[in-house]
């Protein structure tokens, strides 16, 4: 069964019920991490596989250095794969030697891949380009029948990726409502109308809104927009495990 916990789902601006947004991916075997900011012993638990960074901006990347650094105190030894969308390359290992991560004694193996598709025990990985900066992605994870898709941060999706059809779960990112529409876009960001219009051409069970903006009020009138547009729209309890649900 395919589970996924939210780390944090803020925007740019983190709160101190959510920080920026980043995932855990589970499968029945192998687990993920996509994206890194705040709560990292959960990934340091749960003894993640592969981790995914689908963009260059620091809310997405900063504690990069720090998984691996409390992976190595805790003493793994097992290679480490970070997938990253292609142009990633000079930044991610910018950030791994500003803090001497390589130079460790007994550090183990870190590998930077630019594959598309890959596997993490039985989860199987797609990237896909999105419409944020030059080179960001989005994620699709399967297992068996079940698929997950995340936006990540994105400008509204107009037409639906191959890859996406048939998806359960939808995580897709609300910045802020369509008042705003204009705004959000030039910052290459989509609205909670722009998110359940999307979740309710795709047809998936569930939407998830991610990278919220800031304030209790501001996140209810997202999640109502979204509403309005797929009725199954969720805002995320922070280190809640879910799952692609059964039976419906």
């Amino acid at each position: 069964m395919l589970k996924f916990t939210f780390l944090g789902a803020s925007g740019s601006l983190q709160e101190l019920c959510s920080g920026n947004t980043s995932l855990l991916i589970r499968g029945e075997r192998g687990c993920a991490a996509v994206d890194l900011s705040v709560n990292l012993p959960i990934l340091t638990a749960a003894g993640i596989d592969t981790v995914i960074l689908t963009h260059e901006h620091i809310d997405h990347i900063y504690a990069l250095p720090s998984l691996l650094h409390q992976l190595w105190i805790g003493g793994r030894k097992e290679e480490l794969t970070i997938h990253l969308p292609p142009g990633m390359e000079e930044l991610t290992e910018g950030l791994i030697d500003l803090f001497g991560i390589r130079r460790k004694k007994g550090i183990f193996d870190i590998r930077l891949s630019g594959e598309p598709v890959f596997q993490a025990g039985t989860l199987r990985f797609t990237l896909f380009p999105t419409d944020h900066t030059g080179n960001s992605v989005g994620v699709v994870a399967e297992e068996g029948g079940d698929r997950l898709v995340y936006t990540s941060d994105t400008r509204p999706i107009k037409e639906i990726p191959a890859v996406m059809k048939g998806a359960d779960i939808l995580i897709h990112e609300a910045s802020g409502v369509s008042t705003d529409e204009e705004n959000l876009v030039k910052k290459g960001h989509s609205s909670g109308a722009d998110a359940g219009a999307f979740a309710a051409g795709l047809g998936v069970r569930e939407l998830y809104l991610c990278h919220l903006p800031a304030g209790e009020e501001a996140r209810r009138a997202v999640l109502r927009e979204a509403g309005k547009y797929f009725s199954a729209s969720r805002i995320p309890e922070i280190l809640k495990e879910y799952h692609v649900p059964t039976g419906l």
